[in-house]
């Protein structure tokens, strides 16, 4: 598959999967004032596009597990999601990280942050494509 085959299934997707999550994390930081994080599936990427089950994986400190489903979304999708909640004194917001793998190794992400302000305004901001690099691994010299 190609990177922008790949592209296209992901977009496909996703153009349901945020109408699905983003009501999803505006019940959830309604009842708890905070989003719901979530970790990527077991499987680290998908690799050439190829469909697998997505699976709601809190990190171990996520209280409210029962508070968020997506029970609603049945499809296999072809990249594994990464949610993550950053705030400050007056918005909190929540990104999606999206990582889809081509066959010779390359990753490509696509971040889509939904900031809250204090006046419950979302605002939405897309990165769009970007090959993800992984960063050096600084050895441990003491």
């Amino acid at each position: 598959m190609t990177l922008t085959e790949l592209r296209d299934k992901a977009d496909a997707k996703l153009v349901t999967f945020w109408q699905l999550l983003v009501p999803k994390q505006l019940a959830y930081h309604a009842k708890h004032g905070r989003f719901f994080q979530l970790l990527p599936s077991p499987q680290d990427v998908v690799i050439d596009g190829v469909d697998s089950t997505f699976e709601v994986l809190p990190p171990p400190h996520e209280a409210f597990v029962v508070d968020f489903d997506l029970g609603d979304w049945q499809e296999k999708i072809p990249f594994q999601l990464r949610v993550d909640e950053r705030c400050s004194n007056t918005w909190q917001s929540f990104i999606a990280t999206v990582y889809v793998q081509l066959t010779n190794g390359d990753v490509y992400t696509r971040r889509r942050e939904y900031i809250l302000d204090d006046g419950d305004n979302v605002q939405q901001v897309d990165s769009g494509w970007s090959k993800y690099e992984v960063p050096p691994v600084i050895p441990d010299i003491t």
